[in-house]
Formats: structure tokens, sequence, C-alpha cells
């Protein structure tokens, strides 16, 4: 009888045993909940993130101006029926306007380059001497409207 004894196993907890206690359960419990609980926070954080990358509405109006105020440096300017008339010293002339939602660039009223899109208003201006361009456009969420002075 004392074999059969000895080959079945016991079933009584030790010391060495290895396990998880209550305690470390709570404590994974309380990591695991505070991770979830993160999550829609850092969700929200990257779609933020994500709009104002793709947001260069900005880039795009100080991309124009800088464009606009090289190219009309060393030119007389003129407003004519609110687009800007540009002239070189060799007569060759260039005329900025605004025309289906976009700012352009034309040189001796032949093909056109764009220099801004999406605006919904513009025109240009002189007053005591300087020249405008006062202009409403759309970026991502607002309708803006701006002043500038070209020189």
């Amino acid at each position: 009888m004392s074999t059969i004894m000895n080959s079945v196993p016991k079933t009584t907890a030790s010391a060495k045993d290895e396990g998880f206690t209550l305690l470390e359960m709570l404590l994974n419990l309380a990591i695991a909940v505070m991770l979830i609980s993160l999550f829609p926070l850092i969700i929200t954080n990257i779609s933020i993130f994500k709009a104002s990358a793709q947001d260069n509405y900005d880039i795009n109006v100080e991309l124009c101006l800088r464009d606009l105020i090289a190219e009309t440096k060393d030119m007389r300017l003129v407003v004519v029926n609110k687009e800007l008339l540009a002239k070189e010293d060799t007569y060759r002339t260039y005329n900025y306007s605004f025309d289906g939602l976009r700012i352009i660039r034309k040189a001796e009223n032949s093909g056109y380059v764009i220099l801004m899109e999406r605006v919904k208003s513009a025109r240009f201006y002189e007053q005591n001497g300087s020249f405008y361009l006062e202009m409403t456009y759309q970026d991502k969420w607002r309708v803006i409207h701006e002043v500038f002075q070209i020189r």
C-alpha cells in the first residue's frame, strides 16, 4: 500500500510554487487599465497632429507673397481695374490678377502661372504711393481676410 501512496502526486501548495498572487494580479490589471485609458488620448493627439501637418495654406500665402514681392522688386507698378501691372525696363509687362479663385501672373498676356489657389476674392490697390493686395482666402477650417503690403 505504500507504493500506491508514493505514486499519488501531492496537491498541497507550498511556498516554492510559482504563480501570481492576488496582489500581482491587481497590479497587472491596474497597469492594463491605465494603458487602455491612454489609448483614446493618443489617437486624438495623432489625428490633431495629422490635420495640422496637412494644413499648408499659411505656407502657400507666404510663398505667394514672397514671389510677388521678389518679382516686382525692381519694376514699375501700376494698378488698373484691381489688377497689378508690373513693367520691366525692357518694356516687358507682367499682369497679376485674381481669376477663377486663383491669383495668377501673366507675362505679356500669354499663358499664366498660378501663385495661389482657393482665393475667394482679391484685389490690388494703391494708397499713398504704396501697393497692397487685399485677399480673402480659405484654409482648411476658416475664411481669412487680410491685406498685405507689396511695396
